[in-house]
C-alpha cells in the first residue's frame, strides 16, 4: 500500500516485543520492588493468596524482561497470556469487556499482542 510501510514491516515483531515487554516490566517492577511491595506479596486488593501474588508479580517482571530482551519470547509470551487469563477470570471478567467499566478490554489487547509474538516467532 504505502512504500514507507514496507520499509518498517520487518520491525513489527520488534515493536510488539518492545511494547509488551515495557508494559510488563513496568507493572511487574512496581509489584516486586515498589514501595511497600514486599517483593511481590503486598499489592493485591482482590484477596489472592500470597503465593499467587508473588507468582504474578515475578511472572510479570521476568516475562516482561525476557520479552524485551528477546529471550525465550514464546515461553514468556505464554506466561503473559496465562497471567492475563487469570486476571480476566478473577478480577476483570465480571465487569464485562469495556475498560470504562474496569472490564477485560486491556487484558484482551495484551493477550493478542502476546499471541502475535508467539505467531511471529
Amino acid at each position: 500500500m504505502f512504500k514507507s510501510c514496507e520499509k518498517i514491516r520487518p520491525y513489527a515483531p520488534l515493536f510488539l516485543r518492545a511494547g509488551l515487554g515495557i508494559i510488563f516490566l513496568y507493572h511487574g517492577f512496581g509489584k516486586v520492588f515498589g514501595e511497600g511491595a514486599n517483593l511481590g506479596s503486598a499489592w493485591n486488593p482482590h484477596g489472592m493468596s500470597t503465593i499467587v501474588q508473588i507468582l504474578v508479580s515475578w511472572g510479570e517482571f521476568l516475562c516482561g524482561a525476557a520479552i524485551l530482551l528477546g529471550f525465550l519470547t514464546e515461553i514468556a509470551s505464554l506466561g503473559i497470556i496465562i497471567i492475563m487469563v487469570v486476571a480476566i477470570v478473577l478480577v476483570h471478567g465480571k465487569n464485562g469487556f469495556s475498560m470504562m467499566n474496569h472490564g477485560f478490554e486491556y487484558n484482551y489487547a495484551l493477550i493478542t499482542m502476546a499471541l502475535a509474538l508467539i505467531a511471529s516467532g
